[in-house]
């Protein structure tokens, strides 16, 4: 299948999944949906791809360069008329005018050639001169071919550099394409949870206003009987206002959590959107030295490390030449003929040579060349100590990534056993308060150990899964499958 085939199926497959968005009026969306949702539909996931696009085109940019290039130049025909002065043999001088013309075209191949910085060019060309005066007269040059090259001396090969640095840095792009599409998915983790804790923080709202009102109206009743006192009346009152007023606070941060998810994924605001909680946290067992290994091996860290080492030496390498004896040498072969006649411009060329020898010694500059080799060998060796740490600072975030999430998977655990353990003691404490067995104010204790458990549950679950997402774009390895992270970044 060929590339336009490709690109042309990835629009059509963007288009169906906007289509279905914008025709739906509702959506429930578990968090691995989402997840491709937003790789697929995102703002974002479009301005990674751009990126990449943008890094690939660089990168065919470079390529051009060692290919050889073909131009053509020339003049279109000019005119020209002016007065000249002329001496005579006398002494005296007489002023002339001159009326003429001139057209040219060059037709010109050139081969940069990068392990010694020289440049080879090949080139033809055809001049047309124009003379009117009482007869028009018409004057050919002709250049069937000229062989030129130039060959810096002791001189700073930038092309030279630019082959370690250009393929070093579009593996560096298209490893952090990979990347953001993983931090794309961590970023719709904890978009998706926000969302999430937000709805149940509205739906506990909710049935605690609807509990808590029929808590009062039993409790009006009671204290109308005169079986409990104003301050259990008023305490579930007070309970209720309480609980209207959290309603209203978690039905902004729900609108809000819910714009920012829908802004994120890219769906529109007119679709509504449900969120289903992950079923099962996955236990799954993370070797700490084989997670530093694959970050090490995937993670675009070190070719940036790799990038910025060869970037302080070429400056190094730079200001040495720069500071040092250089010359240029350029020499050209070819051949050349003038004629009255065109049929006649390409008979019996002539032969056309140039050498020249150019060169430059600094002698004196107030230490100018010193100062530049020494700021940029102190820089190197700087770059280098940098990179030294931030080596051991990345290891370091691995290991304690690995370590952490290892303890994720218990407490996601603890977290549902307690919820399940609230959830049981909310209702045995509400049916003891119907019967009258406890105070209203052990209830409402176990009512808030309830909301307390259910919202700790959810946060555990966050945890596992940002955690989960945050070693997958370490490392770029899908540790459920056992297998690296891959996406196609081919043009």
């Amino acid at each position: 299948m060929n590339k336009s085939l490709l690109s042309f199926l990835a629009i059509i497959a963007f288009a169906l999944i906007s289509f279905q968005l914008q025709a739906q009026d509702s959506r429930t969306l578990n968090l691995e949906e989402s997840i491709e949702i937003a790789k697929q539909n995102s703002p974002l996931a479009r301005a990674a791809n751009f990126s990449l696009v943008s890094a690939k085109w660089r990168y065919k940019s470079f390529r051009a360069d060692l290919l050889p290039s073909l131009t053509l130049s020339g003049d279109a025909p000019n005119y020209n008329k002016s007065i000249f002065s002329n001496v005579q043999d006398d002494g005296t001088v007489t002023f002339s005018s001159r009326t003429q013309s001139e057209a040219s075209v060059d037709l010109t191949i050139e081969q940069s050639i990068m392990p010694t910085g020289g440049n080879l060019s090949l080139s033809s060309g055809i001049t047309r001169l124009g003379i009117f005066e009482s007869e028009n007269t018409y004057l050919w040059q002709s250049t069937p071919l000229v062989a030129s090259y130039r060959q810096p001396i002791f001189q700073f090969n930038s092309l030279k550099w630019r082959s370690k640095i250009e393929p070093l840095r579009y593996q560096i792009a298209q490893k952090q394409f990979v990347e953001d599409m993983e931090n794309l998915a961590f970023n719709t983790t904890q978009s998706f949870f926000d969302f999430l804790l937000a709805k149940i923080n509205v739906e506990v709202a909710e049935f605690n206003v609807t509990v808590n009102d029929s808590i009062y109206n039993i409790s009006q009743g009671r204290y109308h009987v005169g079986s409990i006192a104003e301050n259990d009346l008023l305490q579930s009152e007070l309970a209720l206002r309480n609980a209207e007023t959290s309603l209203t606070t978690a039905s902004l941060n729900f609108q809000r959590a819910e714009e920012n998810f829908k802004a994120l994924l890219g769906i529109p605001d007119q679709v509504e959107i449900e969120v289903v909680v992950p079923e099962e946290a996955p236990a799954l067992n993370i070797d700490v030295d084989k997670a530093l290994e694959l970050a090490r091996e995937n993670n675009s860290t070190s070719l940036e490390f790799e990038l910025s080492e060869i970037q302080a030496n070429q400056s190094y390498a730079q200001a040495r030449k720069e500071a040092g004896f250089s010359a240029t040498l350029q020499a050209s072969f070819g051949l050349n003929q003038t004629s009255e006649e065109l049929a006649e411009l390409y008979n019996d060329p002539q032969n056309r040579q140039f050498f020249t020898l150019g060169f430059e010694i600094p002698i004196f500059n107030w230490g100018k060349n010193t100062a530049e080799i020494q700021s940029a060998r102190n820089q190197q060796a700087s770059t280098a100590n940098t990179i030294a740490y931030q080596k051991l600072q990345f290891a370091l975030n691995v290991r304690s990534t690995v370590r952490e999430f290892s303890q994720l998977q218990s407490q996601v655990d603890l977290a549902q056993i307690s919820d399940e353990i609230a959830e049981r003691r909310y209702d045995v404490a509400k049916n003891r308060y119907l019967i009258g067995k406890i105070d209203i104010t052990n209830l409402f204790i176990a009512q808030n150990e309830k909301d307390s458990a259910r919202r700790s549950y959810i946060q555990a679950l966050r945890n596992y899964w940002t955690g989960y997402y945050n070693l997958r774009r370490l490392t770029l390895y899908d540790f459920e499958r056992d297998a690296p992270i891959v996406v196609d970044t081919e043009l």
